[in-house]
């Protein structure tokens, strides 16, 4: 994570330093609601075996989750943003019946509760595929999000989500997170 003093600590023009001060003001708007907000620079993440029954990374659209009453905030500061989809506009991939055979036979056993934890400790159940005619939409630059995560009883549905791809040679994202 990046910290305020690495950020004063920066030799920047006058763009750069009024962009450093946005960043510390979100970071104190956000431990200011008792929040732990790190700053990080993300050259990329790891993915997924590319033959995966659901990918898990998180290039694939995805809920956060949380055993309390929680949420997630995220703003992307430089590179590209994270993208969402509307919850309308998308399905459990553990709800697909191709998927969920394919899970059953890995699992090995047609214990329904079993098969559920099963599916809660590999995250399996927190990701998503959109309907084929949804369109993500961008969480922008510069934007700060408070996206809603899945906690039992939760009054709103979870936000979907998912970083995007990233390729070699594509700059770092600048990244807030809590």
């Amino acid at each position: 994570p990046l910290g305020a003093a690495q950020l004063n600590a920066l030799n920047l023009s006058v763009f750069g330093r009024a962009a450093r001060d946005f960043l510390l003001a979100d970071l104190e708007l956000l431990r200011g609601q008792d929040l732990v907000p790190e700053l990080n620079l993300i050259h990329g993440y790891p993915r997924d075996v590319a033959d995966a029954i659901v990918p898990t990374d998180v290039y694939d659209f995805h809920v956060d989750s949380a055993p309390i009453d929680s949420a997630t905030w995220l703003c992307t500061y430089h590179g590209a943003p994270s993208e969402g989809l509307c919850n309308e506009d998308a399905f459990r991939r553990t709800d697909l019946p191709l998927t969920r055979t394919q899970l059953l036979a890995e699992y090995g056993d047609e214990d329904a509760s079993g098969f559920r934890d099963f599916l809660r400790e590999n995250h399996y159940d927190l990701h998503y595929a959109s309907t084929p005619t949804a369109v993500p939409f961008s969480f922008g630059i510069g934007h700060l999000w408070r996206i809603a995560v899945e906690w039992p009883d939760s009054p709103v549905p979870p936000c979907i989500h998912r970083a995007p791809a990233t390729s070699p040679g594509d700059p770092p994202r600048l990244l807030l997170i809590s």
